[in-house]
């Protein structure tokens, strides 16, 4: 199926070709550029091929020749209205130079409810460190033992079921070979 291609080509601040190519691919439409212009190639040259969808012109034309102002179509049943979203709020500031009072805790750590018996202590709920997922410190210390007596890395990645990279990694960041 042939498309209409609409091309433009400037050459510092002159136009040198501006017009219409009708064909299969816009490779075409660039052959037809090169040849317009007697050029083999484009280098040093502005332009731009745009394809001009076809149904588009057609309602174009039809509405010109139903004598209508093509300012006042009225849009397709399948166009949504482009909305911004609602900002959301900023976090607050919590120090000496915020203007409200005391900030409420969060629900996590807001304090159970009288007669409630109290949840386990933050510590022993916080017996996986955060950036390790699955592996405390006191997992991490028995990899470093291990490590430290058969210094293999895929030994120890093997009998601990983590992957070389992590041990590699964390002996890295902790110095495990000083």
């Amino acid at each position: 199926m042939n498309k209409l291609y609409w091309i433009v080509c400037d050459d510092k601040d002159t136009n040198v070709f501006e017009g219409r190519y009708q064909g299969r691919t816009r490779g075409e439409a660039l052959k037809f550029l090169k040849q317009s212009l007697g050029r083999k190639t484009l280098n040093g040259l502005v332009f731009t091929i745009t394809e001009i969808p076809v149904p588009l012109i057609r309602e174009i034309v039809a509405e010109i020749l139903a004598g209508g102002d093509c300012g006042t179509v009225t849009p397709a049943a399948n166009i949504v209205p482009i909305t911004r979203p609602e900002p959301e709020a900023g976090p607050g500031r919590y120090d000496a130079f915020a203007d409200a009072g005391e900030p409420e805790p969060p629900p996590a750590e807001a304090a159970p409810a009288a007669g409630a018996e109290p949840s386990k202590s933050k510590a022993s709920k916080s017996a996986k460190k955060v950036g390790n997922p699955g592996h405390g410190d006191d997992h991490w210390s028995q990899v470093r033992a291990y490590w430290l007596e058969c210094r293999s890395v895929k030994q120890t990645a093997e009998h601990f079921g983590i992957s070389p990279n992590s041990i590699k990694t964390r002996s890295r960041r902790e110095g495990w070979n000083k």
